[in-house]
């Protein structure tokens, strides 16, 4: 099998890019910009980021026998949301459909079982943005993009995009990573961001990023973030929406990305008034359940 062939069935599959990269130890700088910024803090209290660090670095110490490394992208793009939707109240939309660790991992599961079909004896491992995987830096080396000066994978299609991998012990040709800095002079999202979150372009700081606020932190929202944060209460995609390249980007086409109809049908009052019941119900298998129905709602009441 070729890595022609395996990109093939994998746009069959509904991924919107491929790129197959190498397991070598990731270089000294890369090493030593991931340790600078947790030495200045950037991760805030997501101190798993602080954990498995030479596994992160050395793709062959996750996955032993690993020859090469295929990493794919998934376009999620909704570009009707905003300006259809009848809340004031703003979702990210990597949460707008069905939770993307679900539909990446399927679609993974699904290009595994292709490969293991043509070699039976081969060994491979699907990660879906829950282990310790530096996923962007992988995509870049695969071809697929450069990391923007928001820290997202960006390329010229935007930056819409889940990114999962496939470890495996097949010996495949490889691609070359995109030398292009698609930022050059652009700043946009860096002067877009209303909590100077990316101050030090390539860097976030996650102590003063919306989405982490809203998301990940277990602690309540600083005041200082409230007041700047408006009406976005799952995720931020600010820095995204002002990027030149996500300006004509393309829709998803994928029926599992669909944008569930309360997203565009509710209005303030029903989000404000939602019970823990209904939550369950509409939401079981969105990215939503994971922050859970008490920090949604006190993220709403905390943006009134």
């Amino acid at each position: 099998m070729t890595a022609s062939e395996i990109k093939k069935k994998a746009f069959e599959i509904g991924f919107s890019a491929c790129g197959i990269t190498n397991a070598q130890v990731f270089p000294l700088e890369e090493k030593n910009n991931y340790k600078e910024c947790l030495q200045c803090g950037y991760h805030a209290d997501m101190h798993y980021l602080e954990r498995n660090i030479d596994k992160r670095m050395n793709p062959s110490l996750l996955f032993e026998g690993t020859k090469s490394i295929i990493v794919v992208l998934l376009n999620y793009h909704n570009p009707t949301y905003q300006k259809n939707k009848k809340s004031a109240y703003s979702f990210s939309e990597y949460g707008l459909g069905m939770d993307y660790h679900i539909v990446l991992k399927n679609k993974l599961s699904e290009l595994v079982y292709f490969i293991q079909s043509h070699h039976p004896t081969s060994k491979n491992r699907v990660f879906a943005g829950s282990a310790p995987v530096l996923e962007k830096y992988l995509a870049y080396r695969a071809g697929l993009g450069s990391i923007a000066k928001n820290t997202l994978l960006l390329n010229r299609t935007g930056s819409y995009h889940f990114i999962g991998e496939i470890y495996t012990s097949l010996p495949l040709s490889y691609d070359s990573h995109i030398a292009k800095d698609y930022c050059f002079q652009c700043n946009k999202c860096v002067e877009a961001c209303p909590t100077r979150a990316l101050d030090n372009p390539y860097r976030l700081d996650a102590r003063k990023c919306i989405s982490y606020h809203n998301i990940e932190s277990k602690h309540e929202i600083p005041k200082e973030i409230q007041i700047k944060m408006g009406k976005q209460v799952y995720g931020c995609d600010i820095c995204q929406q002002v990027c030149p390249y996500n300006r004509n980007a393309e829709p998803s086409i994928l029926p599992e990305f669909s944008i569930k109809q309360a997203f565009l049908e509710w209005t303030d009052t029903e989000w404000e008034t939602m019970n823990e019941t209904v939550f369950k119900q509409l939401f079981a298998d969105s990215a939503l359940l994971r922050v859970g129905y008490d920090k949604l709602k006190k993220t709403i009441f905390q943006t009134l």
